[in-house]
């Protein structure tokens, strides 16, 4: 007989309760308190099985979620880098369109020159009005060229203007997106763990009320033996 068996069945005989029925009495309630901590027991291990099975699950949604985020920014940085290339790409374009313009106003500017430079040499007498006339076509084309790339330049940056406004756009876009996902991604874990936590206080409960029914015939056993 084990020790909680004497205990109960000390107790059982100091309150006046026949030798045999406090024996009976206090094996009937050692098998049932073993039962209640087997079956106690093997609760516990299902519950502990569902919560690491949960953890597991939490742990391969955040993942996922992580290997998205990085995709998103991957894909992100290429665009970046494809409107840059575009960009730089115009840009030379440009540059090498404004070079050739600036190279053919000059040459057209020293075949002008060198007309008036042999102009000015075979008509000296001349050489006030020859040079009036010259100063003033200097200035002329001075102003064209002035004017040509004043042009340029506004076409150049509005150009640069209107492609830094499309990025700036894709990358706001982009980053609403990301956000967006971000943010759902957060609600559904939050709810999944709210269930989890939900499932665990209802299992607590039932295990109390368990505890409680399966010790209520012992109660009752103890309260109708007692004199």
């Amino acid at each position: 007989m084990t020790t909680m068996i004497s205990e109960v069945y000390s107790a059982f005989k100091t309150a006046g309760v026949p030798e045999q029925e406090a024996q009976q009495a206090a094996e009937a309630m050692s098998a049932e308190n073993l039962a209640t901590r087997k079956a106690f027991a093997e609760d516990k291990r299902e519950l502990s099985n569902g919560i690491a099975g949960a953890e597991q699950r939490l742990s391969g949604e955040i993942a996922a979620v992580r290997q998205e985020v990085v995709a998103v920014e991957q894909r992100l940085s290429d665009k970046i880098t494809n409107v840059d290339q575009k960009l730089s790409d115009k840009i030379t374009n440009v540059d090498q369109k404004l070079s050739g313009d600036i190279a053919e106003v000059r040459q057209e500017v020293a075949t002008v020159e060198q007309k008036l430079s042999d102009k000015i040499a075979a008509v000296r007498q001349e050489v006030v009005a020859v040079e009036q006339r010259l100063s003033d076509k200097i200035a002329a084309v001075r102003q064209e060229l002035t004017v040509k790339i004043a042009t340029v330049e506004q076409k150049l940056s509005d150009k640069i203007a209107a492609v830094r406004q499309e990025l700036t756009v894709e990358i706001g876009t982009v980053k609403q997106e990301l956000s967006d996902k971000i943010t759902d991604s957060q609600k559904q874990l939050s709810a999944e763990i709210s269930e989890v936590r939900r499932i665990m206080s209802v299992i607590r409960w039932m295990l109390g009320f368990m505890l409680f029914t399966m010790a209520l015939p012992i109660l009752r056993e103890i309260i109708v033996a007692w004199p």
